[in-house]
């Protein structure tokens, strides 16, 4: 039996990466049951994923997480609670796996501390952007260092703990810094449930769309997006320059840089999926300026909405997406620095290359089918120590 929980995200945050996870392991190991745990307001959202529908195996509970706002000792003893009593029901269930499809520090913090106690239970995590936190500088204080993310994913490391990072740029990122957390990693692409595909006809109208995807924020290089906005629509090019957030403003001060150059559908509240889907799917190209340290440990989802739409990629090197166009070969164009892109969007403004940018479509969607649900599987059930119905010692 696999007892998945998710004790972070409620609502539709993370649901259709929580679905997609929970299909993964289903798929893997075909002869267990999946139990999902979360709020039940997150529940009701993954459940309703066309993906698990059909998927009998996969039941659903919903569960008390703790408060957003919780912090310190409050947090962590609710955490600590929590993981408690999801180890005695699968030590009840006998051989289970605990599943956690996110996790914050209080819940690493939580988990290492009672996996002694319950030697039964084998516990798989996965890592989202908390991984993050282990590229900046540990913190000075010993009172605040003993209980941080970094502390605890280096300390007590056993076999009874899998980590699953999402993608094997990560993991070489991630194990070249901390070599010997290796025998405690495993690594799947991101999970995502793909948009059938569909016929597109790009630069319309005389205009070449670029668009940047999911909320504006510094450290994904939204500042430099505004920016490239501005200075290429003050340039005279053959087609008209046409840029576009799709997502709404959760950084403040990059309001004051969007000015006409830019156009912002919905500012202020994040975008239904239909209305997301809707504008992703009128782009020509998905603009990616992301910091590379920010994104070195972390996978960005929104690449993935760009494959799920067929958009060719413009983007800053980074280890994660350098990753993906050597994967699946011509899926657009990377850049040094941002005068290279510059350089390049006025070149698409003066000849949009319609037979490339076709074969770029081409060549992510053959690149999807490396990514599909039946793939991860395959790889996860390589990688973790033993199935999660095994007997253990």
């Amino acid at each position: 039996m696999i007892l998945a929980c998710e004790p972070v995200c409620r609502g539709f945050e993370h649901a259709a990466v929580n679905a997609a996870m929970l299909a993964v392991f289903a798929e893997a190991f075909p002869d267990e049951d999946v139990v999902f745990y979360a709020d039940q307001s997150h529940v009701a959202f993954v459940a309703d994923e066309p993906l698990l529908r059909g998927r009998n195996r996969i039941r659903f509970n919903g569960w008390t997480v703790p408060p957003r706002k919780a912090e310190g000792a409050e947090r962590f003893s609710q955490e600590f609670d929590t993981v408690r009593k999801l180890f005695e029901i699968a030590e009840r269930s006998g051989p289970a796996t605990v599943l956690y499809t996110c996790i914050s520090d209080e819940t690493l913090r939580a988990i290492k501390m009672q996996t002694g106690t319950f030697p039964g239970v084998a516990c798989v995590v996965v890592l989202h952007g908390i991984l993050a936190s282990l590229l900046k500088r540990p913190f000075f204080f010993p009172t605040k260092k003993r209980h941080a993310f970094r502390t605890w994913f280096l300390r007590g490391n056993s076999p009874q703990v899998t980590y699953i990072v999402m993608g094997d740029s990560i993991r070489r990122e991630l194990l070249a810094r901390f070599p010997d957390v290796e025998p405690y990693i495993a690594s799947i692409d991101h999970p995502y449930i793909y948009a059938d595909d569909a016929a597109y006809i790009p630069f319309r109208d005389g205009a070449v769309r670029f668009g940047a995807l999911g909320v504006l924020r510094k450290a994904k290089g939204s500042h430099l997006f505004l920016r490239l906005a501005r200075e290429v629509t003050s340039e005279a090019t053959a087609y008209h320059p046409r840029f576009v957030c799709v997502g709404p403003v959760v950084d403040k001060k990059l309001r004051k840089h969007i000015g006409e150059a830019v156009s912002v559908p919905s500012p202020d509240t994040p975008l239904s999926k239909e209305e997301y889907s809707s504008h992703a799917r009128q782009l020509d190209y998905a603009v990616f300026l992301h910091d590379a340290e920010a994104y070195t440990l972390t996978a960005s989802g929104v690449l993935f909405d760009a494959f799920s739409h067929l958009k060719p990629v413009i983007a800053l090197k980074s280890p994660f997406i350098t990753g993906y166009f050597e994967k699946m070969g011509n899926i657009g164009y990377l850049c040094d620095r941002f005068v290279d892109m510059k350089k390049l969007v006025l070149r698409l403004l003066e000849h949009p290359p319609v037979a490339e940018y076709e074969e770029q479509r081409q060549a992510i969607l053959r690149g999807r089918e490396l990514l599909r649900i039946p793939v991860l599987a395959a790889a996860l059930r390589k990688q973790l120590p033993r199935s999660p119905g095994a007997d253990r010692p």
